[in-house]
């Protein structure tokens, strides 16, 4: 088959990665500029040799697949094992130790979370900066057109026997209500308005030379902040001390329309705050909002799939079964091979 993909996040590009791999024809339509979905790295800096992931600090894999995947990532030098010493912040006063360490093991990039998706993009054709506007349906009634044309939001169009949606779901929503005056997608798109997500502010500081701290990350309660990330502490290139402060949600709901140098201000004073004081002046810091940082509300079901043989119509992400990245890996794992089978 000849089968296109919306967005170039883990979910979208492990189904595509196992189709390819498969013989089938896949492309992927991403709106950004790179891919990999919250498995985002900045590069930043002096001469933009400090890399920090602004969105997924890091990852445990549960899931046999996933469990698998990330032995394959290991065996390939990209990511490490992680956060064996984190500390603590309880409002009040920093523990160096923290007395709730990870039980599981954990995982993080070695030089950047976005390698990755560029691991996983070897076996695609992925169209960066590609916005896709809707879907057309033809299924059963075409005669040389495909069962769906991709149409973007320039003049062109692609024609596929198959698509996947392969977003957040308020942007799946989106996409797939321009096909309810064609095929029956009622159901689905009414599942989707279940789902929303919280939103995260990160902000990226960077303080040059200065001394590392003795803890990779710091897990914070009673805070403005959510965690905080010891670049650092995750590479093997680069010198700079650098981190990544990730905002609760609250914090960023309050804030998600407001100044955003004062939101720079208040997550900065309060890492100052917690770490006492030397954090203040920092060399220079970059803010990212994440409109769709993590599902609140997940979907007990791998996929969503539009039973037509004819046009096959599927929906796959992070919501589906879990909150993160083994939840969106398995997701796009799920879909594609049941579709390996269904249309060997």
């Amino acid at each position: 088959m000849v089968i296109g993909i919306i967005g170039a996040g883990i979910s979208g590009l492990t189904a595509g990665r196992l189709l390819a791999k498969a013989g089938h024809e896949v492309t992927i339509f991403e709106k950004s500029r790179g891919f990999g979905g919250r498995m985002a790295t900045r590069y930043a800096g002096k001469s933009l040799e400090s890399r920090l992931d602004h969105g997924v600090p890091y990852f445990a894999a549960e899931t046999p697949e996933f469990r698998s995947f990330v032995t394959e990532l290991i065996d390939k030098d990209i990511i490490r094992t992680w956060g064996r010493n984190f500390a603590a912040y309880d409002g009040e006063k920093l523990i160096h130790k923290n007395p709730n360490d990870p039980r599981n093991v954990i995982y993080t990039s070695k030089n950047g979370m976005n390698k990755v998706g560029k691991f996983l993009s070897r076996w695609v054709d992925v169209q960066s900066n590609s916005r896709v506007g809707g879907l057309t349906y033809f299924g059963k009634n075409r005669s040389k057109k495909r069962a769906w044309m991709i149409n973007m939001t320039t003049s062109k169009a692609f024609g596929f026997d198959a698509v996947i949606i392969a977003l957040p779901a308020p942007q799946a929503y989106g996409i797939l209500s321009t096909t309810i005056d064609e095929v029956n997608t009622l159901k689905i798109v009414r599942r989707l308005d279940e789902v929303n997500y919280r939103p995260q502010f990160s902000l990226m500081v960077g303080y040059g030379d200065a001394e590392q701290p003795d803890w990779q990350g710091i897990i914070c309660n009673n805070s403005n902040l959510e965690f905080v990330s010891n670049e650092s502490s995750k590479r093997d290139i680069g010198n700079e001390t650098t981190f990544v402060l990730h905002a609760t949600a609250a914090f960023s709901r309050k804030h998600r329309d407001g100044d955003k140098e004062l939101v720079s201000r208040e997550m900065l004073a309060e890492f100052s705050n917690i770490t006492g004081g030397w954090a203040s002046s920092p060399d220079w810091q970059q803010l990212h909002f994440w409109r769709y940082s993590r599902p609140e509300v997940k979907l007990n079901q791998p996929y969503f799939e539009l039973e037509d043989n004819d046009a096959p119509l599927a929906l796959i992400g992070d919501y589906y079964n879990g909150y993160g990245v083994e939840s969106a890996y398995k997701s796009g794992y799920d879909l594609a091979n049941h579709w390996i089978e269904k249309f060997s």
